[in-house]
Parts: structure tokens; C-alpha cells; sequence
């Protein structure tokens, strides 16, 4: 919803990001759930919400994920916004290259093909596609040479689910991710109870709540609630 640059954004969190993550992939690895020969379905309930990824994919990155940073690239207006209903949106995350303050400067730039209606520089087509048509319903698609030149890095769809977030609507871009390359492009928001307490916190100091009030023309137009 709000402008943001890497500079901002990067001194705000860069301080925080290791201990944060490894504290995050910490929990995740003690609490994670385990699949049991009677393990029927998914483990997280609120996973049957969501219509981008299948279950298959689901139940890879909740028994088997591993847990990255994610920076959202764009979401739905309404998921800036208190609510109940489920919304989706696009993040960028690396497997490894980038350090991880990268994550900031690949969603800048990814960003800016979405802002700039003008063709595409070459190589970008795709992501430049993608990041215009709001309605993609890829898992996930590399970041070409022209952006990323570790080639380690992809724009990836995801449900956005509220209740995986802190305060339940997108305070922040950033935000812990699970994947599993191995067995799925798709990728989830990491399950809120393994969010360390601080950062958590730090998420809660993110950017206050939009007042649906002004984006009642919106909500209208799109026969939408937040």
C-alpha cells in the first residue's frame, strides 16, 4: 500500500534479521508438526484455506519446510486492512546467493516494473507480466540474470492468511516463509505460533492499520470485504 525503498526499510530490519530468523527456524525445527503413519489430511487448519497451492504442496512445506524471509512484493489492498477474509499476494525470497538484506533490493526492483507502464527492460518480460496481471496463478517464477545474477531468488505467489499474521492484516513486508524446494515451487506464510515474541513485536510496530473508510469506493467497486 505505501511507497517504501530498500534504505528504509533495510535499517529498520537488518539489525534484526538473523537473530530473528535463526531464533524462528529454531522454533520451527522444535515444534514443527510430524507426520505419523495415522496423519490424515493437513496439520494446520487454517491450511484448507487458500486456493492457490494443493494440498500435496501444503502438506510438503507444513511436514517439511523450511523457514526463509520473505518480502511481500504486492498484496490485495484489503490485506492491509483489518479483517476476516482471506487474501493473496506475491513475495520474493532467495534459496540461497543473496544475503539476506538482498530481499529488499529484489523486491525494489521487482516493484518497479510493476509501477512503470512503459515495456519492460529485456529479460524482464515475465516478471513484469506477472507483477501487472493480478490475477497470475503461477507458484513461482525465477528472477532472471537482469535482476538477480545469482539466479537464486524467485517472485512466488501465496495465500496470505490472516491468521498467520500478527494483528491479523499485512503490518510489514517482511515476514517468515516456509518453502521446500525439493518437493513443491509453492511456498506458505510461517504458522504464527512459531513467530519468536520479538519479532512479533517489531511486526506489531509496522505501519498502523489503513481506515477502511477510505477504500470503502474500492471495497464497493470490487464487492469485497476486508
Amino acid at each position: 500500500m505505501s511507497d517504501y525503498s530498500p534504505v528504509q526499510l533495510s535499517a529498520k530490519w537488518l539489525q534484526w534479521m538473523d537473530p530473528f530468523l535463526e531464533e524462528t527456524q529454531a522454533l520451527w525445527e522444535k515444534g514443527r508438526p510430524r507426520k505419523r503413519f495415522f496423519s490424515f489430511g493437513l496439520p494446520e487448519h487454517d491450511a484448507y484455506v487458500g486456493e492457490y497451492a494443493p494440498s500435496p504442496a501444503k502438506a510438503a512445506l507444513l511436514y517439511e519446510g523450511e523457514v526463509v524471509w520473505g518480502m511481500i512484493a504486492r498484496a490485495f489492498f484489503a490485506a492491509y486492512l483489518p479483517g476476516k477474509n482471506t487474501h493473496y499476494g506475491s513475495v520474493i525470497y532467495s534459496t540461497g546467493g543473496p544475503e539476506f538484506d538482498s530481499v529488499f533490493e529484489l523486491a525494489w526492483k521487482v516493484n518497479e516494473l510493476r509501477q512503470d507502464n512503459s515495456p519492460p527492460p529485456p529479460g524482464t518480460q515475465a516478471i513484469a507480466q506477472a507483477m501487472r496481471n493480478d490475477r497470475s496463478d503461477f507458484a513461482r517464477l525465477m528472477l532472471p540474470r537482469e535482476i538477480d545474477e545469482s539466479e537464486s531468488s524467485y517472485l512466488a505467489n501465496l495465500c496470505i492468511h490472516r491468521t498467520r499474521l500478527s494483528g491479523g492484516y499485512l503490518h510489514e513486508r517482511l515476514l517468515p516463509i516456509l518453502i521446500c524446494p525439493k518437493k513443491t515451487p509453492w511456498c506458505c506464510i510461517l504458522p504464527l505460533r512459531f513467530w519468536s515474541a520479538q519479532m512479533k513485536d517489531v511486526w506489531l510496530a509496522g505501519s498502523p492499520a489503513n481506515d477502511p473508510v477510505r477504500y470503502q469506493a474500492m471495497l464497493k467497486k470490487y464487492n469485497i470485504e476486508p
